[in-house]
């Protein structure tokens, strides 16, 4: 069996040349290619070393969790909490990773998130596609992972690939950022 090309998962900088060290001396040809870790508009800690280290090693982003457990498509900021059968609501107490990084009663993370929603909807764009085109448009992302659950999800974030996003948009985005650096790393 040959083995040509790798992807990582949930690596930092260290694991990534760790790998590749491991990778060239042992197994010659042996190319990471892709590495799959959390990046959307509240977990940014992507864009540190880790951008640098996969820029200059050619490693590709997977970005999983593009709407932060839904977070992102403000279904959690309705009144009544947002549908039983949402991720965070559905399996509340069972998914403690996910729980604690995308914890809306920690305060940075509550008006990080409510944040991004208002710059959707004040240039009318649907969230999930403020959400997918923020990540899209990043040089080092190969494709989104996402998590849909229903068909109308699928077809939000289908429709969300075809989104561009302006420079003013970015410029709002990256101000938010400079206010919640990445709430939930």
């Amino acid at each position: 069996m040959l083995i040509r090309y790798i992807g990582l998962s949930n690596e930092t900088p260290y694991g990534i040349m760790k790998f590749q060290q491991v990778a060239k001396s042992r197994a010659g040809n042996l190319q990471i290619v892709s590495v799959q870790n959390a990046y959307n508009l509240l977990c940014r800690n992507f864009d540190l070393a880790m951008a640098e280290c996969c820029h200059n090693e050619r490693i590709s982003l997977l970005a999983y969790s593009p709407l932060a457990m839904g977070i992102l498509s403000g279904k959690y900021f309705a009144e009544d909490g947002g549908p039983p059968n949402a991720r965070l609501n559905l399996f509340k107490g069972r998914y403690k990773e996910g729980e604690s990084r995308y914890d809306l009663s920690k305060s940075n993370v509550l008006y990080a998130a409510k944040s991004y929603l208002e710059i959707a909807d004040r240039y009318g764009i649907h969230p999930v596609s403020l959400a997918i085109a923020f990540i899209m448009r990043h040089p080092l992302v190969a494709s989104v992972v996402f998590g849909a659950t229903k068909v109308w999800q699928l077809e939000e974030v289908l429709a969300a690939c075809k989104v561009n996003i302006s420079p003013e948009i970015i410029t709002e985005i990256n101000k938010v950022h400079s206010r919640f650096p990445s709430p939930c790393p």
